[in-house]
């Protein structure tokens, strides 16, 4: 068996790629195109789950709520649902120590899983090993799976984001490895991709967590009841955990509520008869348009820098925000309403 391999020509991820800013359904994207099976991020992003996801930690201010991890109660439903939507089988393997489906997830055990995939033509979609456990992209290996190559969002002294790593078991965060196997199925409907939207939109606390609808009160009790250690700057990353969460939370939101008002304005299009598809991309586009144009102009910017810190310090100005997260809670709310009924007629 060879002990080298390495796929030439697939896609390179970034923040940015194809107009999107969440890791998977860009990875997603990439590799779907590689194998020939081309994939538009809008589907990849809403097929997934994640255009419907929104989480806020009530016990902390925590860098890790736009997780997607986080979007429903099982951690891999969006890996499972953004593959699976595509018609293709699909295999996950978690590493032994992260405590999620186990399994074996030994460190041999990842080598078999990436050279099985990649001597079979096929990159594979990974939570590491570059940075934090993000979707990234193994595209092949040397020395018998000892060194793995791939593309990352988080190597920061590498423009093109090209790892070529024999430290990945043992540095950063290298939680899991996944398949896009063979097309066995149809993609995803316009009925499957609803019904996973409500689970992830509806309301509800799971742990510390404050999940879909729930999350908007979650974020503005935060807001209004700030301490100032909240806005001390991270050491290294020269911003505080009150901005990164409050720009995480919009960034997250103007990703996906714009890819879902997109999708499902497509459908309107395609369907002029069903009314409701239209009623719930407006209400998708109305969040992402609060975000533009009214949070974006009490912080003055999206930016997370210093003018965007001081901004965010006044009291006033968060209260403007919750209103404005009042707002976008109503527009979600509506658009829950709309599916639900929508669910009930396809």
């Amino acid at each position: 068996m060879d002990s080298e391999k390495i796929l030439c020509g697939v896609p390179r991820v970034y923040y940015g790629a194809y107009g999107g800013i969440t890791p998977f359904p860009i990875c997603l994207k990439s590799v779907s195109d590689y194998l020939g099976d081309k994939l538009d991020y809008t589907y990849a992003i809403v097929a997934s789950g994640c255009a419907f996801r929104l989480a806020w930690d009530t016990t902390e201010w925590n860098g890790g709520n736009v997780d997607i991890m986080l979007a429903n109660s099982d951690p891999e439903a969006p890996f499972r649902n953004g593959v699976t939507a595509l018609g293709r089988t699909f295999k996950m393997l978690w590493r032994e120590a992260v405590g999620i489906n186990p399994g074996t997830g030994k460190r041999d055990d990842f080598i078999a899983f990436v050279k099985e995939q990649i001597d079979a033509g096929k990159p594979v979609i990974s939570l590491g090993p570059i940075g934090p456990p993000e979707a990234g992209i193994i595209t092949g290996y040397r020395d018998g799976g000892e060194t793995l190559l791939g593309w990352s969002f988080f190597q920061w002294d590498n423009d093109e984001k090209y790892f070529e790593t024999g430290k990945w078991w043992d540095e950063g965060d290298f939680w899991g490895v996944m398949s896009l196997g063979d097309i066995v199925a149809p993609r995803f409907g316009t009925k499957q991709i609803v019904a996973n939207a409500i689970a992830t939109l509806a309301g509800r606390q799971e742990g510390k967590y404050a999940k879909g609808i729930a999350a908007y009160d979650a974020w503005k009790n935060a807001l209004r009841n700030a301490e100032e250690k909240a806005f001390e700057a991270i050491p290294g990353w020269g911003q505080s955990l009150a901005i990164m969460c409050q720009g995480d939370a919009t960034d997250c939101l103007i990703d996906g509520r714009k890819n879902a008002h997109m999708f499902f304005q497509g459908c309107a299009e395609e369907n002029p008869g069903q009314r409701l598809y239209a009623a719930i991309a407006e209400q998708f586009g109305s969040v992402a348009t609060v975000i533009h144009t009214k949070i974006y102009d009490v912080l003055g910017g999206y930016e997370r820098g210093p003018a965007q810190e001081q901004a965010l310090k006044l009291p006033e100005n968060r209260e403007k925000i919750c209103a404005c997260i009042d707002e976008m809670k109503a527009a979600d709310e509506k658009a829950l309403a709309f599916m639900k009924a929508l669910l009930a007629e396809i």
